[in-house]
């Protein structure tokens, strides 16, 4: 994997952290709370990035799929062939924030 692209996968699980306060969880809840948002986040951007790709595109992301590529197989796929991909990634962080903080704001 690229400098690049560890970096801007960096640069999202920091924003995880700090979005939803995760660092003032016991250490011991973190990693499984980082890996379940992240998990919700990507279905978002799933929904939003595989219409944009090209047919033959959709076609090598499904044979990604069906082989069980690797978590990071896939975000390099994503980072190469959608050009907006971080950004989209960031959107839908930011959006999922809101909605959470909507639904508590709701509950209290």
């Amino acid at each position: 994997m690229s400098t690049n692209k560890q970096k801007a996968q960096e640069e999202v699980r920091k924003n995880i952290i700090n979005l939803f306060e995760i660092d003032k969880l016991p250490e011991e809840k973190r990693e499984e709370t980082i890996a379940r948002i992240g998990k919700i986040i990507f279905q978002t951007v799933l929904v939003r990035v595989l219409p944009l790709l090209e047919e033959k595109d959709l076609a090598e992301y499904n044979k990604l799929m069906t082989d069980g590529a690797a978590p990071d197989a896939v975000l390099d796929f994503f980072f190469e062939k959608v050009p907006l991909f971080l950004e989209i990634v960031a959107e839908e962080t930011e959006n999922f924030r809101r909605e959470s903080a909507e639904i508590l704001r709701r509950i209290n």
